[in-house]
């Protein structure tokens, strides 16, 4: 019987099971590891999560690549969705909290299936705390004082807490410094009338605004990031620019493509369409253009470029914009351009000197803030290198597992997503999925291509 442990619960680690679950014609025993106990779900799908919609329209949510409209045709079996048009379902941005019940009810099934199947699934709500890869034949993790082997390993970490921004690592501790976003658990600190500074401006900082407003804060809420970008709606829902997507070459340089972008936006705005179409025309070819960059060139993009590709691919729902934009024109979200000077604690609150900008037509201007919260929504840290203690931290180290491209995710094969060791050579036992492939492949975070990661991971397995 083949033994195989997957290293993660979220939505990663529970798609490589169902995969495996549904591939799967020989005795088989599967065990999922997390910390958290939440399999399936994770931290973004729990049933909490109404306030908070998901980023995608329904029609592209499906978990099974083989079934593109398995989410739209669950949605139309629930009660409150029944009477509504499939077309326009298709285009909804539904509850994170609707879609966590569809994951969970597809787990159950896949369960069901594995039992059905004497397949054996084992749910391990425990922490691993180490791993060793150097037998390349037998990869081992330890938890609970013991280690455990294995044939097959897979790597479904998720989203590490983020960063913490310079300065910050001495009032780590402190309770008006709240380190994770992405937990509730902060929520009992909140008064009312609370100040409250948010680090960062992107999807996470949409969810935390939304969930300090459900509540119940009054207050104006402060939001610095190093460019103060604002968010994107969905503005051309199905628009498909396919004669710009076709005319893109097999191969191309950074530069190559930013004049081919920039040509097409022209022409596209003339015509009174904005260029994020052009991002969803892109998107398709990306991971062969990543691939293709340079180091110098994936340097350069990182460092001026990125944060703006960021804004235009991670768009919000039009109605949640418009509830940004309607915050903004209240006085209620104020989005700076700037960075935390220096921080330091003042009671049960923190003193914050910043030095920012309002308008990029205005010169910065360096003010004090007294915050009784400071929310890190900066994003989740994706060197971990920087992380020790960490078990991946621990296997660089040794030099059994190595740091992808510009110390993003893993160094990895792209082709059978078999992480790589310190000299470059493949594990072959030990596969990766999702944002830790995401210095190999840059775009590996969304569900399109987790659900393809995660066939494509299964297959692999089982051809052994």
């Amino acid at each position: 019987m083949q033994q195989v442990a997957i290293l993660g619960g979220g939505l990663a680690g529970v798609l490589v099971a169902m995969q495996l679950i549904q591939q799967a014609d020989s005795p088989l025993s599967l065990q999922i590891f997390d910390q958290s106990g939440q399999f399936g779900r994770g931290l973004a799908y729990q049933p909490r999560q109404v306030a908070h919609l998901l980023n995608v329209a329904a029609g592209k949510m499906s978990l099974d690549p083989a079934l593109p409209a398995d989410f739209l045709y669950w949605l139309q079996q629930q009660a409150q969705f029944a009477a509504d048009e499939p077309a326009v379902l298709a285009q909804a941005y539904l509850p994170r909290a609707v879609f966590g019940d569809y994951v969970a009810q597809r787990w159950q099934e896949a369960l069901a299936l594995a039992a059905q199947k004497g397949l054996r699934v084992r749910l391990c709500k425990v922490k691993v705390t180490a791993l060793d890869l150097t037998d390349q034949t037998a990869p081992r993790l330890h938890s609970e004082g013991q280690w455990h082997s294995y044939r097959q390993l897979v790597l479904a970490c998720g989203n590490e807490l983020p960063r913490h921004p310079a300065g910050f690592a001495t009032v780590a501790d402190h309770p008006a410094y709240v380190h994770n976003p992405w937990s509730d658990a902060w929520l009992h600190k909140l008064k009312l009338d609370s100040q409250v500074l948010i680090l960062g401006n992107g999807l996470t900082m949409v969810d935390t605004l939304l969930s300090l407003r459900a509540a119940g804060l009054k207050t104006p809420v402060l939001s610095v990031s190093p460019h103060g970008y604002g968010m994107l709606p969905h503005r051309h829902p199905g628009l498909q620019l396919t004669q710009f997507s076709q005319a893109l070459p097999q191969q191309a340089s950074l530069r190559q493509l930013l004049r081919l972008f920039n040509r097409a936006r022209h022409q596209v705005r003339r015509l009174g369409v904005s260029a994020e179409p052009l991002i969803d025309a892109l998107r398709p070819h990306t991971q062969r253009y990543w691939q293709q960059f340079s180091h110098a060139e994936k340097t350069l993009f990182m460092r001026r470029l990125r944060h703006l590709w960021g804004v235009a691919r991670h768009r919000v729902p039009l109605h949640v914009h418009d509830l940004l934009q309607q915050q903004r024109l209240q006085g209620l979200l104020a989005v700076h351009a700037g960075r935390v000077l220096s921080v330091c604690t003042k009671g049960e609150g923190l003193t914050l000197e910043i030095n920012s900008r309002l308008h990029r037509d205005v010169p910065a201007q360096t003010c004090t803030y007294q915050a009784d919260l400071v929310l890190n929504c900066t994003g989740p840290e994706q060197d971990y290198r920087q992380l020790p203690g960490h078990f991946l931290q621990q296997a660089m180290a040794a030099g059994t597992l190595a740091a992808g491209p510009l110390g993003l995710g893993l160094a990895a094969d792209v082709v059978s997503l078999r992480v790589k060791n310190a000299g470059g050579v493949v594990q072959p036992a030990v596969y990766a999925i999702g944002s830790l492939l995401r210095g190999e492949l840059w775009e590996s975070t969304a569900l399109h291509e987790i659900r393809q990661q995660a066939q494509q991971i299964a297959a692999g397995i089982l051809s052994h």
